[in-house]
């Protein structure tokens, strides 16, 4: 009797030990199919970032070429608008009498007169001044076409500056108040070479020209 007892609580165990051994299968199952539901969710989400990726990169393939394109047009833009530019002519009463005369204390330095060459003759100057400075400024600039002429300045026939392109902008140069100031010609762009001066000791404009290899003379004499 105690035998068939201690047998029959043996099975009893038994079967209470089976469904706890196929729960944890179950469960191990749930995990693992959990687990294969992740990857599946990276994948995708790796899939879809390479797409974007790529997609930005033909978006960037794409903008590249607009934007040299659209550089290149601001530039070509640029440049027409600088070179179709042409500085006024004065024509002013004051204008027309300087050119009848070569000489005005009126206009400012930079004083455009003309639009091309035109030959208004060779002429030397007196210039009288009370400045007390020993050294003074001149402005020399193209009153005409800027067509490549070149002139250089000189002191007592020793040049103090480099032959250079004269332009509508004025170039300031440095001279002595006193001696012999000589504008001479170095290269004609064509048409011959016309320039102004001004002398800051009289506050004068000097309309004059120079053939290559000839030049004027500005005698600077303190009163």
């Amino acid at each position: 009797m105690s035998n068939l007892k201690n047998s029959t609580q043996k099975e009893m165990n038994k079967n209470k030990t089976t469904p706890t051994f196929d729960s944890q299968k179950e469960s191990q199952n749930v995990d693992f199919t959990g687990y294969t539901h992740q990857d599946t969710t990276n994948s995708v989400n790796e899939e879809i970032g390479r797409e974007d990726m790529v997609d930005k990169g033909s978006v960037k393939k794409i903008e590249k070429p607009l934007k040299v394109f659209g550089g290149f047009c601001i530039a070509v833009f640029i440049a027409a608008m600088i070179f179709s530019y042409k500085p006024a002519v004065n024509k002013s009463s004051e204008a027309k009498e300087a050119l009848k005369n070569k000489v005005s204390t009126s206009l400012s330095a930079g004083t455009i007169l003309l639009n091309k060459d035109e030959n208004v003759g060779q002429q030397d100057y007196t210039i009288n001044h009370k400045s007390e400075n020993k050294e003074s400024k001149i402005w020399v600039w193209d009153y005409a076409a800027e067509d490549g002429d070149y002139v250089q300045v000189l002191v007592n026939g020793t040049p103090v500056s480099e032959a250079f392109m004269i332009k509508h902008k004025p170039k300031e140069i440095i001279v002595p108040a006193t001696g012999d100031i000589q504008i001479k010609g170095i290269k004609d762009g064509g048409g011959g070479i016309t320039y102004a001066v001004r002398y800051e000791l009289n506050g004068t404009n000097y309309f004059n020209s120079a053939p290559e290899g000839e030049y004027n003379t500005y005698t600077l004499v303190k009163e």
